[in-house]
């Protein structure tokens, strides 16, 4: 349906409403949080964002529609992996929650999973090896 004849705010108009963040701002932002994360006290993305003026979770969505942050905002990751890590290991900050942002942010685990037979260790083996030969030890632990 047409604009009605002399509305002024439909003159222009290609629909939806106007975009705030334009290349060039989401550019700008990306040099902001290259400068945000050469400080050695920035580790947070969500403090980042807030001080900015927008929701944490905004950072992902400006990292689909620019490539500039997208670079950055990864880069920022690997800096932010890398920080925890150290400073977990000389103890500049609390490692329950080092570890915890480490596991759930950056795929690390304190788990030791354990495949094959608990009970008969060497039949794991054995079956790896050639598939067969598990049956040798059970046969020979049924006969004793």
């Amino acid at each position: 349906m047409p604009a009605p004849k002399g509305n002024q705010y439909s003159v222009g108009n290609r629909g939806g409403a106007p975009e705030k963040y334009s290349q060039a701002w989401l550019k700008k932002e990306a040099e902001a949080l290259e400068e945000w994360m050469k400080k050695p006290e920035s580790i947070y993305f969500k403090s980042f964002a807030l001080e900015r003026g927008y929701h944490p979770n905004r950072l992902a969505e400006f990292a689909e529609k620019s490539e500039a942050l997208a670079e950055v905002y990864a880069l920022s990751k690997d800096w932010q992996e890398c920080r925890l890590v150290n400073y977990g290991c000389f103890n500049k900050i609390n490692s329950g929650i080092c570890k915890f942002i480490l596991a759930n942010h950056h795929g690390f685990s304190d788990k030791t999973e354990i495949s094959g037979n608990a009970a008969n260790p060497l039949s794991f083996l054995l079956t790896t090896l050639d598939g067969t030969s598990k049956e040798l030890i059970h046969d020979k632990d049924q006969s004793e």
